[in-house]
């Protein structure tokens, strides 16, 4: 397969983990599919596949960041819905720093209906405390990763299923640049 989005979330964690080791990952039972088959080889005591249960793996990573790890729970978007509850009691009110990798989100070709992920941005708009990044290609992807680990708050970083297409200012593919961008926050409602 082609690297894509998912791989580079996964590689960009799995070296943040290199430096970093109250950094853990969780999926519910998306190993390959979020990306995080290269951390749970080079991190096997500080990953954690939950199986199909979504609500479980965001209550769990809530319980985790309580313990002073940084939890990134990597999830389709569209099971991400599941989790509606968990995000605001469990992470947004508290404050908790979780990281959520949201993959597949927006339109998907080739998933079908249920996994769209189209209801992402609707529902985390209105959910308080949360930094919510869209990165648009793989270098804004691992910045997007490293600003979410650091920030010490409730933290969302939304991607979609492909491979990255670059352009610069006039729309010709050219290398992208690894820089602090603030447009990669989508909106962040923060309440004191």
């Amino acid at each position: 397969p082609k690297y894509d989005f998912s791989a580079a979330f996964g590689d960009a964690l799995t070296e943040l983990a290199e430096d970093n080791k109250n950094i853990v990952a969780i999926t519910a039972a998306m190993t390959q599919g979020t990306g995080l088959t290269k951390f749970a080889e080079k991190h096997k005591d500080r990953f954690f596949d939950v199986g199909i249960a979504e609500e479980h793996a965001l209550t769990f990573s809530a319980g985790l960041a309580v313990m002073g790890k940084i939890p990134a729970f990597a999830v389709y978007s569209s099971f991400l819905q599941r989790c509606y509850d968990q995000l605001i009691h469990d992470v947004a009110i508290q404050k908790l720093p979780v990281v959520i990798g949201i993959d597949r989100a927006g339109l998907v070709a080739g998933d079908g209906m249920t996994h769209q992920g189209i209801y992402d941005s609707a529902f985390m708009l209105g959910i308080p405390n949360f930094e919510v990044y869209t990165p648009e290609n793989y270098a804004d992807l691992k910045e997007a990763v490293t600003l979410a680990v650091g920030s010490n708050r409730p933290s969302a970083v939304r991607y979609p299923k492909g491979t990255e297409v670059l352009y610069d200012n006039n729309f010709i593919t050219a290398p992208a640049k690894y820089k602090y961008a603030p447009e990669l926050v989508m909106y962040s409602l923060v309440i004191p």
